[in-house]
């Protein structure tokens, strides 16, 4: 992971997961890039010049501070500033694909439900539109060392199984154990035999990674993946963002439907 994009509105949120940006980029020795936009307003005045001006300064200014506290913290890190012009999810991507970047992490408000931490904010938007991996750092996470991670799995076949590579390179680099979880629902109708083929297969692939598989028996995912979190509390959570995934499940999902979840817990989506 060479990598990071950090994008940033300065709001409460943004600044919560902060820390967890510059940790990452210690972690990996990676270059850290601090994004934000600014929209220009409509008018016909000519004060809009003046107000481009103003809001172009308060972009630069306040990634210039965020780039000094990353210096604080470790002055090793390499840091880039990059202030743009435009709305702030749709350009994401294209700065992630700019950078090179291998990993977005981005702040979001806590909520009483997986599919809630994503609903009317932007992260969700930016998972959807953009291939790489985004660390999602809830309002009430708590920066500490990350002993487990916990991969979502349904146990079918992973088309791109180098998909997974992030989340196994986070586990080697903080000595972390990986617990595979699976929900089985009578209407899923996968054979044992093609469960346990799969179950391999991903051991397999985390090889050099201490690993272990849970199976827990519910006919609502999120109900199952919800009692998951809360009864063994990994340190992390990550999941593949594919079609027809457990991904695409818990967050088409109607919004009225409130489950509680661990809102402290970082959550890590990878796109296949």
């Amino acid at each position: 992971m060479k990598h990071i994009l950090f994008p940033t509105d300065f709001s409460e949120n943004s600044e919560k997961a902060f820390p967890f940006a510059v940790k990452m980029a210690q972690l990996f020795g990676a270059e850290l890039t601090l994004f934000n936009s600014y929209k220009l307003p409509y008018s016909k005045s000519n004060l809009l010049v003046s107000i481009t001006d103003r809001m172009r300064k308060d972009s630069l200014d306040g990634l210039e501070s965020l780039k000094k506290k990353v210096i604080e913290i470790d002055s090793s890190i390499k840091v880039h500033t990059d202030s743009r012009v435009g709305s702030f999810v749709p350009l994401i991507p294209k700065v992630a694909n700019n950078c090179k970047s291998n990993l977005i992490i981005m702040g979001t408000k806590g909520a009483s439900s997986l599919k809630e931490i994503f609903i009317g904010s932007n992260t969700l938007e930016v998972i959807q539109i953009t291939r790489c991996p985004v660390l999602a750092i809830p309002e009430n996470a708590v920066l500490g060392d990350i002993k487990k991670i916990s991969i979502a799995t349904d146990l079918k076949p992973i088309e791109f199984p180098e998909q997974l590579n992030p989340v196994f390179e986070l586990a080697k680099k903080t000595n972390s154990s990986i617990e595979f979880v699976n929900v089985d629902r009578k209407e899923d109708n996968i054979f044992s035999e093609e469960k346990a083929r799969q179950a391999s297969y991903l051991e397999e692939l985390a090889k050099g990674i201490e690993t272990s598989i849970h199976f827990t028996s519910n006919e609502d995912i999120i109900d199952g993946l919800s009692e998951y979190i809360s009864s063994e509390q990994p340190d992390l959570f990550a999941m593949l963002a594919r079609k027809h995934s457990l991904f695409e499940r818990i967050f088409t999902r109607s919004i009225t439907n409130k489950l509680s979840f661990r809102t402290e817990i970082p959550l890590l989506v990878m796109d296949e």
